[in-house]
């Protein structure tokens, strides 16, 4: 008899009334098919909601080491497996940063113990530390490196020529933070640091992630894997488009807010890349939902409510994300934006792909069983205190997405 039967449901890219049993066993979908009941010793009832292979979340920064007040392994892992995000890939920009291969060691240890969800791990690179990469890039949690072109969160600034040497030995997956520091240099010297939230938009322009992104697509070659993170406007996703090779997430606050949010929200508004005009936020969405964009990937990154409540200046860049991925994009599914095989893939399918995990991203015997059960009829007016992220906010607080999850399966067991 096998562990467990899903009943009843739809799957995606099958959008009619049709349903489907699916049947878990020693943490495997080891069937899909119908009239299965009888056969599992925990049936879940599925009533004709959809079920959907978990959520591979490329982008995220759970904060630990050196700053667990407002996240950290086990809160930012914990929220996102109760959110339907089975696999997450956290970012390396920690106090101490994650350049070295004992550094990398003791993080993944540290999510091996505390992380509910799968947790993978960037490692920062450097202009120095290729040796340092190559000792652990075939370790089971590494999913790459991140290439910080232009400053941000943590400062640890890589150019475009220590980009192309390591690429031209390491073979793995490279994921860029595509805003160009020179002009971002450029623009702080004739502006300044900026007074408030609404000068965030001026003072990281459009000019500096086409710049960077122009330089990613000059140095990429056949057999490179270059990843470019939050891509917040359409220059970018024209550029990348015509590469021929390289692959890119869009993070859902770039397609759901946009510039003139930012009055609203103040520094909860305030991230890198910022947010762009209302067109290119519609240009992104469609982009996404049309396959010019891979994937959807929240750029998680939290911080307290007392941090953004400083000016301006001072108040640090980012938002949380992992609490509403999956019902931001099955809001586009309930509004008719996006297929629900076109959902599967931008959180699933592709991401699974890019980073290289055979044994997950679609609902198929022998893959891992992550799934989760949803009603994107469903609604859920997003509110603070809903929020499991430690940080405790939201900036689409007060907006109506569809519902979360009403069911998660991780590696074949329901979570609690």
């Amino acid at each position: 008899m096998a562990d467990l039967l899903f009943s009843e449901v739809r799957l995606p890219g099958l959008d009619g009334p049709e349903t489907f049993d699916v049947v878990v066993d020693g943490g495997l979908i080891v069937d899909v098919g119908r009239h299965f009941q009888g056969c599992a010793a925990s049936v879940v009832p599925g009533r004709g909601r959809l079920l959907m292979p978990g959520a591979i979340d490329m982008h995220v920064h759970f904060r630990e080491p050196g700053a667990t007040h407002k996240e950290d392994l086990a809160s930012g892992s914990n929220a996102a497996l109760l959110a339907g995000v089975t696999t997450v890939c956290d970012m390396p920009n920690n106090t101490p940063p994650i350049t070295t291969a004992s550094e990398f060691m003791s993080k993944a240890e540290l999510a091996a113990k505390s992380g509910r969800c799968d947790v993978m791990l960037y490692m920062a690179l450097t202009a120095s530390n290729l040796e340092q990469v190559a000792m652990v890039k075939s370790h089971p949690a590494f999913a790459g490196v991140k290439v910080f072109l232009g400053a941000t969160t943590g400062n640890m600034i890589c150019d475009i020529d220590a980009v192309a040497r390591a690429a031209a030995v390491l073979d793995c997956l490279f994921v860029f933070h595509a805003e160009s520091d020179v002009v971002l240099r450029q623009v702080a010297a004739r502006l300044g640091e900026g007074t408030s939230a609404g000068d965030h938009l001026a003072l990281r322009p459009v000019i500096a992630a086409t710049t960077a992104v122009r330089q990613i697509a000059s140095t990429w070659r056949p057999g490179m894997r270059f990843h470019i993170c939050h891509v917040s406007c359409r220059e970018e996703v024209e550029i990348i488009s015509s590469s021929g090779g390289i692959t890119c997430e869009a993070a859902p606050h770039h397609m759901g807010l946009s510039a003139a949010d930012t009055g609203r929200l103040g520094n909860l508004a305030k991230m890198n890349p910022p947010l762009r005009d209302s067109e290119d936020a519609e240009s992104v969405l469609q982009a996404v939902c049309s396959g010019a964009i891979d994937c959807v990937a929240t750029d998680h990154a939290p911080h307290t409510l007392a941090e953004k409540a400083v000016p301006y200046p001072k108040a640090p860049a980012g938002v949380p994300g992992v609490d509403t991925l999956v019902p931001f994009v099955m809001s586009l599914v309930r509004s008719g934006r996006m297929t629900t095989r076109r959902a599967a893939a931008v959180t699933s399918g592709n991401p699974a792909r890019i980073l290289g995990l055979s044994d997950r991203g679609a609902i198929a015997p022998g893959l891992r069983a992550d799934l989760y059960l949803t009603d994107p009829s469903r609604e859920w007016v997003v509110s603070d205190r809903e929020i499991r992220s430690k940080c405790g906010w939201s900036p689409f607080s007060g907006r109506t997405l569809s519902s979360r999850p009403d069911v998660v399966c991780f590696k074949g067991r329901l979570v609690e």
